[in-house]
């Protein structure tokens, strides 16, 4: 069963990637838009660390972001936290 939010934050990244303006931030992009995409299609939800370790490295990338990927970059955060508002605990 996918998590809705995590898969439209993965399209998100992929979204962004396609905007980058260098082969690094491609790639970094589309690892993140990966991980993410591996997070929505298992069974069990991700843990609220899991997401925040992602969130962090989101929050790396849009340092080296022009504007364009940086409101993908954002869009994706966003749905994240969306995500994690769900989730018992912390």
């Amino acid at each position: 069963m996918a998590h809705d939010e995590l898969s439209d934050a993965s399209d998100a990244l992929r979204d962004a990637s396609e905007n980058a303006e260098s082969d690094d931030l491609r790639e970094r992009l589309h690892e993140r838009s990966d991980a993410v995409a591996t997070l929505a299609d298992k069974e069990r939800k991700p843990d609220h660390g899991r997401l925040a370790r992602e969130d962090g490295k989101l929050r790396e990338i849009l340092e080296d972001a022009g504007e364009e990927v940086g409101e993908h970059v954002e869009r994706a955060r966003e749905k994240i936290r969306e995500f994690r508002e769900d989730l018992p605990g912390v």
